[in-house]
């Protein structure tokens, strides 16, 4: 993760951006680099989420939907990316993926008929 804080603004971007600035560079490159993106966090859905979310339980805070900052979300954002872990998830769709790729095999060498 990477965060830049300057007198105007905090930026950031998660190492799976990083990555993904890096796959889209190979991407000219090379047709198909073998990365395939299985979770994205959008700050505009977290910020949907939110109005949503205090319209839901109004005793969770006294601010308002509008009052919570892009700043706010962005960090919020980038706390949840640092202190997730995955591993469970990605392990599991790896495994789906690769039955299914044994499905598709199989389809495609049938003899026809």
């Amino acid at each position: 993760m990477a965060v830049l804080i300057t007198a105007d603004a905090v930026l950031g971007k998660s190492t799976n951006d990083i990555l993904e600035d890096f796959h889209a560079d190979r991407e000219e490159d090379a047709a198909d680099h073998g990365t395939h993106v299985l979770l994205r966090i959008r700050e505009d859905a977290v910020r949907d989420q939110i109005g949503q979310v205090i319209e839901a339980d109004p005793s969770l805070t006294r601010l308002m939907a509008d009052t919570i900052s892009d700043a706010d979300i962005r960090a919020a954002c980038l706390a949840v990316v640092g202190c997730s872990d995955l591993s469970e998830e990605q392990g599991a769709a790896e495994f789906r993926a690769a039955l299914a790729a044994i499905r598709q095999a199989e389809q495609r060498l049938a003899p026809a008929g």
